[in-house]
């Protein structure tokens, strides 16, 4: 498959609110949860990237908003449609070019990991983030995996230095 990647326009996260799993819980109860939920994320994002499929599809939304004590370190989130399960080497290497991206912004992107989403973390560790031991997260009460990655510390070139599209 070849993807495209660009900043995302509303048209992407609107498609994308749409395509996410009602039944997931994790941005909301119902679908206008979710989609309010998106859109608040994605106004407080500083960087909102997306990945089209060779159809001009949004399959995937990447984003970065500054932690709230310290401006320096992003605060990283992503979502991806289920094509990607097939396609988890494509998912990895467009994540690692958005990633080295934001790097450019941030000396460091971190976030907490559900340690239910084993899949998400080995994603993550795959990219270079290192995950750090579970623990209790103070504000859900949720057991996380902190994930981070420094600037120094990527293994992918950034989006000006690479082709944005990948075959």
């Amino acid at each position: 498959m070849r993807y495209c990647i660009q900043h995302a326009t509303s048209a992407d996260v609107a498609f994308m609110a749409l395509a996410m799993d009602p039944d997931s819980g994790e941005w909301g109860s119902n679908e206008t949860e979710h989609a309010d939920r998106l859109l608040m994320t994605c106004a407080s994002s500083t960087q909102v990237w997306a990945a089209r499929d060779n159809a001009g599809t949004p399959c995937a939304l990447w984003g970065v908003a500054p932690k709230s004590d310290d401006e320096e370190i992003g605060c990283v989130w992503l979502l991806a449609c289920e094509q990607f399960e097939q396609e988890p080497a494509d998912f990895r290497n467009l994540s690692g070019m958005v990633f080295a991206e934001m790097l450019g912004e941030y000396v460091q992107l971190e976030n907490f990991v559900d340690v239910r989403k084993e899949r998400a973390v080995e994603l993550l560790r795959s990219i270079g983030f290192t995950v750090d031991p579970a623990a209790t997260h103070s504000a859900s009460g949720t057991l996380c995996h902190r994930v981070w990655l420094e600037a120094g510390n990527t293994r992918s070139l950034s989006l000006a230095e690479r082709s944005a599209v990948l075959n």
